[in-house]
């Protein structure tokens, strides 16, 4: 099973997590995407969206980091896998989390940025950073009743979501202000082995209750994760703050 992926890219590892929770082994693929390599005719007669990540799972291709998340678990995952439930209260919350991973929080991380990794801003724009809180905010309030992400037990929807959480704590978005998220964060943190604890959230009670916890359960966190990430931070850390 082939992943085309670029390893700076938060919703890449999502699928190296899951991967190696389900220990699968995967034939990964390491992509240009700034050399055109996406462009391919090959790339897209795979993926005409041309994207990363990129499934191949014996000719059926598959795109959208967290479409093939549950993907994998549907087909490689036990009969009852609790990171994705099979009954359909439970499952369309966790869905409903991934969505707003998708359509909320991971693109407001993009917005705000993107323009500087590509050097088009040296500081995030106010109106964008306000946007993101506000994203969180709404994080913070699914946390209230539940301990993780998309209910009572640690799903994929805590691994989209660790993902996108470390990325904006690695460039230096705060997330103290969100007590839960931030005790979320330390707890998931704890039961994904592989986090490297450089990241101090312990003001954020709930997001690092949850971030300790999911760590802890989500194997490779600190292998693959914190790795992978330094590059899109070191991205990020190029252009920031410097002249225009």
């Amino acid at each position: 099973m082939d992943l085309y992926l670029a390893s700076a890219s938060p919703p890449c590892n999502s699928i190296l997590l899951l991967a190696k929770a389900l220990k699968l082994n995967l034939n990964l693929k390491e992509v240009n995407i700034m050399a055109g390599e996406t462009k391919t005719p090959e790339f897209l007669k795979m993926n005409p969206q041309h994207t990363v990540p990129t499934l191949n799972d014996s000719g059926f291709y598959l795109w959208e980091s967290r479409a093939i998340m549950t993907y994998l678990v549907n087909k490689y995952g036990s009969r009852d896998d609790p990171l994705y439930p099979k009954d359909p209260k439970p499952k369309a919350v966790v869905e409903s989390r991934l969505y707003f991973d998708a359509i909320t929080l991971y693109p407001a991380m993009l917005k705000c940025y993107l323009p500087i990794i590509f050097g088009k801003q040296t500081e995030p724009n106010p109106d964008d950073i306000k946007q993101a809180q506000a994203a969180f905010e709404i994080f913070d309030t699914f946390l209230e009743h539940t301990e993780y992400a998309g209910g009572d037990t640690f799903s994929i929807a805590d691994i989209s979501l660790l993902v996108t959480v470390t990325a904006y704590v690695t460039v230096e978005f705060d997330i103290s202000p969100y007590k839960r998220v931030s005790l979320w964060f330390s707890k998931v943190k704890e039961i994904c082995p592989g986090y490297e604890d450089e990241f101090d959230i312990s003001p954020y009670k709930r997001v690092s209750l949850w971030f300790s916890k999911v760590k802890e359960i989500c194997p490779g966190y600190e292998d693959i994760l914190v790795k992978n990430l330094s590059t899109f931070k070191a991205l990020i850390d190029k252009n920031k703050g410097a002249s225009s």
